[in-house]
């Protein structure tokens, strides 16, 4: 099934900078307006591109000018307590509408150009059941696992229903089974549409606290805190993953769910998947399963926490706390599970 929602937001933002914002964005408007649009990118004044399943349209806009885009710059920073400017040319922020913005100014890019990008959210929620008459399945390379399992085990069960191709059991019963999840994809290819159904198959009497950077995930059930931490270290209130991570620690979770691993947070999801609370769901930017692992081996390595680790030791911890890899793409257009990793002999743990 599938529901059409406003997706929950993030922190309150004053009237009065909305306002500005809306009256800066005027010649946005009509496209952050359609829903049917997923991207809308501006590369160069007075020009506008738009991504929909469909692919990329060019648009005239001449309205967008030099001087127009860097003034919608600065409404987007004082409304989000950042700043940009030529020492700072970069700014990640999420807009009253909860669509995700990247900005970047002079000298970062060619004089008189501005790059916007802004990311839309999906007004839809669909569950597995949804997913799966859309054909999200229909491509799914089968994996092989090789270790015999207990009949009756979660891991049996879990075998049991991914050999026989029932991806929603299969899905569902990890999700109960608290087993740590990881959907890996490119941007767009979906990990968020199927990491938002997934959620919805946690058990409604669980206590959940997120952890993000921008308000994009959907909780469904009742006992939930939502945490946000300041991407790039802007932003008024100066909390990383780390500080908040920590913190929802001692907020008596039952799962911890961090948005997206990359950069510092990738440490994290380690030390919160290893200190008694599995059934984690999160998403990385990779190209297969086997991929994902060498990235999140890579973002361990370069954050401060896991820099003194060996490149081997972290793939082995990992192999250990990575029960299911799910790898998405947009195939012509539509969102696709091509790669589902599941090997308990490699886990080398039954349950």
């Amino acid at each position: 099934m599938a529901s059409q929602d406003r997706p929950q937001s993030g922190p309150a933002i004053p009237d009065d900078a909305v306002a500005a914002f809306r009256a800066q964005a005027k010649h946005l408007a009509p496209f952050l307006q359609d829903q049917d649009l997923i991207e809308i990118c501006v590369n160069k004044p007075g020009e506008l591109e738009t991504e929909s399943i469909q692919g990329w349209e060019h648009h005239k806009v001449p309205q967008l000018t030099f001087e127009n885009l860097m003034a919608f710059a600065s409404v987007v920073a004082n409304l989000t307590h950042q700043k940009i400017n030529d020492e700072s040319p970069l700014l990640s922020a999420t807009l009253p509408d909860n669509e995700r913005v990247q900005i970047v100014i002079p000298p970062a890019v060619p004089k008189n150009t501005v790059s916007l990008t802004i990311r839309k959210p999906s007004f839809v929620t669909r569950d597995l059941e949804s997913l799966s008459s859309g054909g999200i399945f229909e491509d799914v390379k089968k994996p092989a696992t090789t270790k015999k399992l207990e009949a009756g085990s979660v891991d049996w069960d879990l075998k049991t229903a991914l050999d026989a191709g029932d991806y929603i059991t299969f899905l569902r019963k990890a999700v109960l089974g608290r087993k740590n999840i990881i959907i890996s994809g490119a941007t767009g290819s979906g990990k968020t549409t199927l990491s938002k159904a997934l959620i919805k198959s946690i058990p409604p009497e669980e206590r959940i606290i997120t952890i993000e950077d921008t308000p994009e995930l959907e909780i469904p059930q009742p006992n939930h805190v939502r945490l946000f931490y300041s991407k790039g270290g802007q932003g008024r209130a100066k909390v990383g993953p780390k500080d908040l991570l920590e913190s929802c620690l001692r907020m008596r979770p039952d799962r911890i769910l961090l948005q997206e691993l990359r950069d510092g947070t990738a440490f994290y999801y380690i030390r919160n998947v290893n200190s008694g609370h599995p059934g984690s769901i999160t998403t990385v930017h990779a190209d297969s399963a086997p991929l994902a692992f060498e990235q999140l081996t890579l973002l361990v390595k370069e954050s401060e926490g896991g820099r003194d680790l060996e490149r081997g030791d972290i793939r082995n911890l990992l192999y250990t706390l990575v029960d299911i890899i799910i790898q998405c793409k947009r195939v012509n257009g539509k969102f696709r599970v091509t790669e589902i990793y599941f090997d308990p002999e490699r886990r080398g743990v039954i349950t």
